[in-house]
């Protein structure tokens, strides 16, 4: 940016000056977030401080559609798979011997793990002793709880019987 260039507030420019307003340094997700919530063109522009055609234009250069990232969401699992198949028959045993070992464990550590997910199985290791230990520890203060509870109850209910017994 130049530092020599005076900045000119938004409330001096009109909103139909042709002035190129995209150097607003607004995200892109951010459009994208208000448009995912029903929001028009206009009402966007009015909340960014841009012109309604910056977030047409925006959007439109990203390729962003609602239609198709909704779709997309709903069928991630069915692309993920078959974008996986075709990444994994189209690599032939001549390109498996060139990558390097470093990566050919890297890549197989995580088709196993990828592979574990997707069969339900554990991917991490659990300590059966610490859980176990864990557990113990949770039914002991959960019975001194329920002992401290039982005493509250019983007490109250020997007060309300000693009051009765003194207004006999």
């Amino acid at each position: 940016m130049d530092e020599n260039k005076p900045i000119i507030p938004d409330e001096i420019i009109s909103p139909d000056c042709d002035i190129d307003r995209s150097h607003k340094n607004i995200p892109i997700e951010t459009i994208i977030e208000y448009r995912n919530r029903g929001l028009s063109y206009t009402e966007i522009a009015k909340l960014t401080g841009c012109s309604r055609q910056n977030v047409q234009q925006r959007l439109e250069a990203v390729g962003y559609d609602k239609e198709d990232l909704e779709n997309f969401k709903k069928h991630r699992g069915d692309v993920f798979a078959f974008l996986q198949s075709k990444l994994l028959n189209s690599i032939d045993l001549h390109e498996l011997k060139e990558i390097s070992p470093i990566q050919r464990i890297v890549g197989t550590g995580i088709l196993f793990d990828k592979e574990r997910l997707q069969r339900g199985e554990s991917t991490e290791n659990v300590n059966v002793f610490e859980l176990e230990a864990s557990i113990e520890e949770y039914r002991k203060k959960r019975l001194e709880l329920l002992k401290r509870v039982l005493c509250r109850v019983e007490d109250k209910e020997i007060q309300k019987m000693m009051k009765t017994h003194k207004n006999t």
